[in-house]
């Protein structure tokens, strides 16, 4: 069995983890890794739009995180196939503290962005971070020392997607979460367009069409002033990417 990974240098801290764990099966799985972070052509030609992609025998392609569970299911030959997360979204706004997200609260992102709490991966993308924003990275939506939601972003010029490049746009790597009982992200998201909006005269985000990831959903942002620039992917049975953009 050939695992080919490709990922966004420490862009989410799950890709981290993911290294790490697939170290552990380097004796039982070819396992061959990818980072884009300088590679454009390399992300275009894989049709990569999230911050990590695995590639099972050439053929099968994974979104979600890897995790062990599925590494043994895969070796064992059995069937896994991967489904789309789809909510009803809350509507009412929850507003709790809104913070800029710096290289030194980036740890409290760890207990909902990660897969096991690591503060170490954290770590490693306010380094990613600190290469290609300035002091603030995003804003966080927090509570009780709580993450409830939140939103990043990058300049568009450093951005190994095959989206628009521009030293006046600005991508939005990571909004979140998505909750069944309240919107977490449009506060954030608020807070970050007015910060951007003194450097940036446009911010662009991809998202699917009807799922939660990435960004999701396309209604959401429709909802908040976003323009819809169209399909740029389409994952079979998984979901259709739009490019959107606003503005600033």
């Amino acid at each position: 069995m050939k695992i080919d990974f490709y990922y966004w240098a420490a862009q989410c801290p799950i890709n981290y983890e993911t290294l790490s764990l697939l170290d552990k099966y380097k004796d039982k799985i070819d396992i061959r890794t990818y980072n884009v972070e300088k590679d454009f052509d390399l992300a275009k030609s894989v049709k990569m739009f999230f911050p990590f992609l695995t590639v099972l025998n050439d053929e099968e392609r994974f979104r979600a995180p890897l995790k062990s569970s599925l590494l043994d299911k895969l070796l064992n030959n059995e069937k896994c196939v991967e489904k789309p997360y789809i909510i009803d979204f809350g509507k009412e706004k929850y507003k709790g503290d809104v913070i800029p997200l710096t290289k030194d609260n980036i740890y409290m992102v760890s207990k909902k962005c990660t897969l096991s709490d690591s503060v170490c991966s954290c770590d490693k993308k306010a380094l990613f971070l600190s290469k290609y924003c300035d002091e603030i990275f995003g804003y966080l939506n927090v509570e009780n020392d709580n993450v409830l939601g939140g939103a990043e972003y990058i300049p568009s010029k450093y951005v190994p997607y095959n989206i628009p490049r521009n030293d006046d746009y600005a991508f939005l790597t990571c909004l979140y979460h998505s909750s069944t009982d309240y919107d977490y992200k449009y506060y954030p998201l608020l807070e970050l367009e007015k910060y951007l909006k003194n450097k940036y005269s446009k911010i662009y985000a991809i998202t699917d069409a009807i799922g939660t990831f990435p960004n999701g959903n396309l209604q959401w942002f429709l909802e908040h002033g976003y323009v819809d620039e169209g399909v740029i992917s389409e994952e079979k049975g998984y979901c259709k990417l739009h490019l959107v953009s606003k503005n600033i």
